[in-house]
């Protein structure tokens, strides 16, 4: 009985209610304001007051106390049946001893001395979905631009770390994934992703020497978890939508204005009434501008399952994505597996295997800059319909230009590409002594690619080429990479911290490529196509390549961080690289970093609201070893002779003094942060100088060949870069409003440095429409070149007698000397010579923007999260080529003499002379291919790339339907754009680094409605 009583009296007192108060305070004495104070398990809490004090009420004597603040660890305090409380909170260093992955290793974020952002996949996929991790990275990291070229689902975003740094050869950042290098970001899964570094300055990357060139993006994905099973499932939809649609005129419209054109000219109508009635009826006529786009769907699953125990964890995912553009017939299909093991099997040995890849089959029309399915859509005459009577297609105008019909690109598409790669990866390591591990890694690349084609007897091939044909392009690959690091990190009595690293490392890359292609000009029959190309009755026609390249890189690198009192801290690096590519094949890639936290001095220490202040100084250099294989060596030609017999001759030069391109970078920054971690503020200024660019240099007449590879040419790249963090609002309720937000700035200025020609000038290589690109000496890289418009010529200009440069004239008149009329385009006589030729021409604009930014802003209240984020691109031009093209003054591009842009409604007359749309009636000159600033617009713009707004249900009703968790959301993407520029999408024009700024037809980016949910048990 007496047992029974006390059990009774000590349930009674635990289970009593209490007032409890107390003071919290920091480490240095200072009362924490606002702190949280909640009872655990329950919504009964308070808020410390002005001098750090609370109370609570109705506190069970066996609860728990949960003390937390933004920027201290969270604590956990019994009760105990105790009333009064002193809690002393302790700084929560996180922020600055997080661990982030700097290159054959990883380092406290404290102790980092290079330039390095991070981005965690999680955070940055949770306001961007997507099924491209890289779509996700724009505009989160200063310095990296990220940009969404084209709209076509089968192509990559363009990456660029801090500039452009070469000509020739490669110029985005080396992807390395998981210590595996080599990669696309397109290829990997995006919820497989933990997080994302890209080391930006010399001083980070030269520990991948030869390939750290244009800086590194470094790829961790996630670890198999320990303990009980769970199951992750995402799925998105995805509804796109063209974003703004070209603006032509109607069939009728335009119909009324060609027979306006016919009258002007003396021809009379070309569209008699009936015509005309039908046309504005809607009986006849087809608007391919806008055929030509579609409403397209997107899905995206993918699924995880990851588990194990503290000897062996396990992770394993499938992902499936089939992704339509709104461009007709342009898709992507991807499949993505993975498996991670991880296995401790001795306290000193670890082992573990990584296996992943994945399958693509994707299409698109013909996107291209000569005749591609945009221009054309835009500029054929719409008053025809696809096809007449007989089946077959209109590919004759009004006016008998003949011109293939824009939407044979699409009925008639019969090519794709197939893509499969394989990675497996393998690791051993061995914990020698504490803090001292050696790992050996193992990986292997099986790539294989088909990419096939058919154009029957209605393809634009039998259009322009009068033949059909199919072809079959087969492409493998097999490369390894074997990694083996040692590495030694240990603090010594809290003042001293080294971490170093000494690698050796091997690789091979085994490629081949073949193609077959078979003519068909009298095979009516294409059943078998690229399925049987013998099948081809024309066997003169036919072509069969092949070639094969194998590359060896064998390196070396050491590197040591060392940290004193965590306020001074050194890294120093050296690599040296030894590539087959070259004949000198070994370079050798140094580094030095420093850093100061000022923080830590005495000065600062006592200052509270300063968490951090650190100065960084950073020197390196590196290397691009892009150089095409063999390119040391001449390139032999086989040809037929005389009799039948094979003779070879010299189709490409040796270079055999070829050599690295090397960028040497100096960078200084800061990193400050205050009010516990709630201002984070990071800034760089960078130079950059590239050197031994390779070039293409023109070459006397008596060498035998046009041109030779050299290492000429410099590129030089300055900037600065600021990354701000703040959290304005923060909750110590879970369930209160909260805003977190990130801006990044960059400046970039790419410049040719050397141009080693008799001008300093070279036009950029590459096909026709290169010619608006020239390298020019000390000019920025993008620059177009071309003529200076100066409107229409006027009646009285053309009168007026013709001064040349001397001021002196000769009695003829303008119009006399450059053969033209009132109407006419006049252009800049800089010489004044009386000839517009290439003395007259000179730098008209720059593709290359001056200023990039992103703002990305996320709030949370209760169980909703919404999210927003922009970019903007400022200071750049663009040459709209596809304007040029609407008025016929390009002759590479078949349009009609009078297209259905809207423009030459404002065409000039005698009655309508106050316009720079020239006459059409053919009088005068108005010449073909002349580049100028009439089309040069500015194309700075704002964009809203993605608006997310989600909602995560409660936990309670999560554990109720036996779940861990489970968030739907809705997310609007590129929902509006602001710019000046008349084009479809400026950003659409920044594909191609080299020559950016130039719209030849681009694929425009698409608006996006897309609904999802997260779910996992």
């Amino acid at each position: 009985m007496s047992f029974a009583l006390s059990c009774l009296c000590v349930l009674c007192a635990f289970s009593q209610q209490l007032t409890v108060n107390g003071i919290v305070k920091d480490s240095n004495g200072e009362a924490v304001i606002g702190a949280s104070v909640v009872v655990e398990g329950t919504t009964n809490g308070s808020i410390t007051d002005l001098d750090g004090a609370f109370t609570l009420q109705n506190v069970p004597s066996n609860a728990n106390l949960s003390v937390s603040y933004i920027g201290y660890k969270t604590q956990v305090i019994p009760v105990n049946g105790k009333t009064t409380f002193n809690v002393v909170l302790q700084s929560d260093s996180e922020l600055l001893d997080e661990v982030v992955v700097v290159g054959y290793g990883v380092q406290r974020k404290s102790d980092l001395t290079g330039s390095v952002a991070s981005v965690k996949a999680t955070d940055a996929l949770k306001t961007m979905p997507t099924g491209n991790v890289s779509d996700a990275l724009q505009g989160r990291m200063a310095g990296v631009s990220v940009l969404s070229g084209s709209g076509d689902p089968s192509q990559d975003n363009t990456i660029r770390v801090r500039g452009i740094n070469s000509i020739t050869a490669e110029t985005g950042p080396l992807v390395v994934v998981d210590g595996f290098i080599g990669g696309s970001l397109q290829n990997l899964n995006p919820s497989d992703i933990a997080s994302i570094e890209v080391l930006k300055d010399a001083s980070a990357t030269a520990v991948y020497g030869s390939r750290g060139a244009n800086g590194v993006i470094l790829v961790t994905t996630k670890n198999p978890g320990e303990g009980k099973m769970m199951v992750n499932f995402n799925a998105f939809a995805n509804i796109k939508t063209v974003a703004k649609y070209p603006d032509t005129m109607s069939p009728y419209d335009y119909a009324v204005m060609v027979n306006e054109y016919g009258n002007d000219i003396g021809h009379g109508d070309y569209f008699d009434a009936t015509q005309l009635a039908d046309l504005q009826a809607g009986r006849a006529g087809y608007d391919y501008s806008r055929e030509i786009f579609r409403t397209a769907v997107t899905q995206n699953y993918d699924l995880s399952i990851s588990g194990g125990n503290e000897k062996t964890k396990f992770l394993a995912s499938f992902r499936y994505q089939n992704d339509q553009g709104v461009l007709q017939k342009s898709m992507s299909e991807t499949y993505n597996w993975r498996l991670k093991v991880d296995t401790k099997i001795k306290k000193w040995l670890e082992v573990g295997l990584n296996f992943y890849g994945n399958y693509r089959k994707s299409s698109s029309p013909r996107v291209n800059a000569y005749r591609g399915i945009l221009q054309t859509a835009m500029y054929f005459d719409n008053t025809l319909s696809p096809k007449n009577e007989n089946g077959e297609y209109n590919n004759d105008d009004w006016s008998g230009t003949h011109m293939y019909n824009p939407m044979g690109h699409i009925w008639e598409l019969d090519s794709e590409t197939q893509t499969i790669n394989n990675r497996l990866q393998g690791y051993v390591q061995f914990n020698i002594i504490d803090g001292l591990t050696f790992r050996s890694q193992m990986g292997v690349l099986f790539d294989n690619r088909l990419s096939t084609t058919l154009e029957n007897e209605n393809s634009y091939q039998m259009f322009a080429q009068s033949n059909s044909r199919a072809y079959a392009r087969s492409y493998f690959n097999l490369s390894w990479l074997n990694t083996n690091t040692l590495s030694y990190v240990k603090e010594f009595n809290e003042n001293h911290r080294i971490n170093a690293t000494a690698v050796f490392e091997q690789s091979y890359d085994n490629n081949y490529n073949h193609l077959g292609r078979a003519y068909f000009p009298d095979y009516v029959d294409l059943t078998h196509g690229y399925n049987n190309l013998a099948m081809s009755q024309n066997a003169t026609l036919n072509e069969l390549s092949s070639d094969r390249s194998i590359n060896t890189l064998m390196s070396g690198m050491f590197r040591v961080n060392y940290v004193f009192k965590n306020r001074y801290m050194i890294t120093a690096s050296i690599r040296a690289d030894g590539s087959s590519r070259l004949k000198d094949k070994w370079a050798y890639f140094p580094s030095a970093a420093l850093a100061w936290d000022m923080k830590q001095e005495n000065f600062l220490k006592d200052v509270n609201f300063i968490d951090q202040l650190k100065l960084r100084l950073g020197y390196g250099s590196v290397g691009n070893q892009s150089v095409e294989p063999y390119r040391i060596y001449s390139m032999m030609s086989a040809t037929l002779g005389d009799g039948g017999k094979t003779v070879y001759a010299v189709d490409r030069p040796s270079a055999p003094y070829l050599k690295w391109e090397r960028n040497d970078q100096f960078n200084v920054g800061i990193d400050f942060s205050v009010l516990n971690g709630r201002l984070r503020l990071t800034a760089d200024w960078y130079n950059k100088m590239s050197k031994d660019i390779l070039l293409e240099l023109a070459q006397p007449t008596h060498m035998g060949y046009g041109e030779l590879l050299q290492n000429a040419g410099e590129i030089k790249n300055t900037g600065v870069e600021f990354t701000i963090s703040a959290d304005p609002f923060v909750s110590n309720d879970p369930t209160g409003f909260s805003w977190h937000t990130d801006l990044t700035l960059t400046h970039n200025k790419g410049t040719f440095n050397k141009i080693p020609t008799y001008n300093h000038r070279q036009q950029q290589a590459g096909n026709y429409q290169n010619e608006l690109f020239q390298m020019v000496e000390g000019e920025k890289l993008a620059s177009f070149w071309g003529y200076t418009y100066e409107g229409l010529w006027q009646e009285s200009d053309v009168n007026a007698l013709f001064v040349d440069a001397q001021g002196n004239t000769d009695g003829r008149t303008n119009g006399d000397v450059y053969g033209v009329v009132a109407g006419n385009s006049k252009y800049t006589d800089v010489n004044k010579d009386g000839v517009l030729n290439e003395e007259d021409q000179g730098i008209i604009g720059c593709g290359q923007p001056t200023f990039n930014w992103g703002w990305n802003n996320t709030f949370s209240y209760k169980n909703f999260d919404l999210s927003f984020f922009l970019v903007g691109f400022h200071g750049f031009d663009i040459y709209n080529a596809t304007k040029q093209i609407g008025f016929n003054l390009i002759g590479s591009q078949q349009v009609a003499t009078i297209t259905p842009m809207k423009d030459w409604l404002n065409h000039w007359t005698p009655e309508n002379t106050n316009t720079d749309v020239p006459r059409w009636d053919g009088k005068g000159t108005e010449n073909k291919g002349m580049y100028s600033t009439r089309f040069v617009e500015n194309g700075s713009f704002v964009k809203m790339k993605s608006i997310t707004l989600g909602y995560t249900i409660p936990q309670q009703v999560c554990q109720k339907w036996g779940i861990t968790n489970l968030r739907i959301y809705a997310s609007v993407q590129n929902p509006f754009h602001i710019t000046g520029y008349s084009g479809l999408d400026p950003e659409a024009t920044l594909g191609d680094p080299l020559i950016q700024g130039v719209d030849w037809g681009n694929y425009p980016n698409s608006r996006n409605y897309l609904i999802g949910l997260n779910f996992a048990f």
